[in-house]
């Protein structure tokens, strides 16, 4: 899960003297309209990169497992008096920065080999099934089920390394532009 914050109260020096001016109810009023619409904003993003990027997928031929998706439907927000943050459900810190993965239970990541094993963990294949065993000295794991010809299900890592993907959520130059009008648009229905 990441947090995405931003310092909207400088967004522009007109509207932090502004911010400054009103009360804590009505700061909250404004962050929380910066922070759904930065929400919204996000959820658009994932949904639309979700609907495209599937490279491990296209890669092994497999059914994409809806990840980006599922990361935009449970988007949310919270906000008060000193601030507003989107929270996204899902491991996104490669937007920011590399990210080293390791494995937490197991001296292995599995790193799915077949369209079979993608999006699925070695014994969820098993559950199904597949009888999976590990060749001796080598870094893979085998599978077969019955009747059909063994093949290689996972390649065996110590870790992975993702490159920082910064198209994974929209720019921060876009996320406090949509942040600002929010909170401009929510003024004008105050002033009105």
């Amino acid at each position: 899960m990441i947090k995405v914050t931003s310092n909207i109260s400088a967004t522009t020096v007109r509207l932090g003297a502004w911010i400054a001016k009103i009360g804590g109810a009505g700061r909250k009023l404004l962050y929380s309209a910066a922070a759904n619409a930065v929400a919204i904003r996000v959820r658009s993003h994932l949904s639309r990169l979700g609907s495209w990027k599937h490279m491990s997928a296209d890669r092994l031929s497999a059914q994409p497992t809806g990840f980006l998706q599922k990361a935009a439907r449970g988007t949310v927000f919270n906000a008060n008096e000193n601030g507003g943050e989107v929270i996204i459900p899902a491991p996104l810190g490669r937007a920011f920065h590399d990210v080293e993965i390791r494995p937490k239970s197991w001296n292995f990541l599995t790193i799915p080999a077949s369209a079979e094993a993608y999006g699925k963990r070695a014994g969820v294949l098993a559950a199904l099934g597949w009888k999976i065993w590990k060749p001796k000295d080598r870094k893979f794991l085998m599978g077969a089920i019955k009747g059909e010809d063994p093949k290689i299900l996972y390649w065996l890592k110590e870790s992975v390394r993702q490159r920082q993907d910064r198209e994974l959520l929209p720019s921060d130059d876009e996320m406090q532009y949509v942040a600002a009008a929010a909170m401009i648009s929510e003024i004008r229905i105050i002033k009105s």
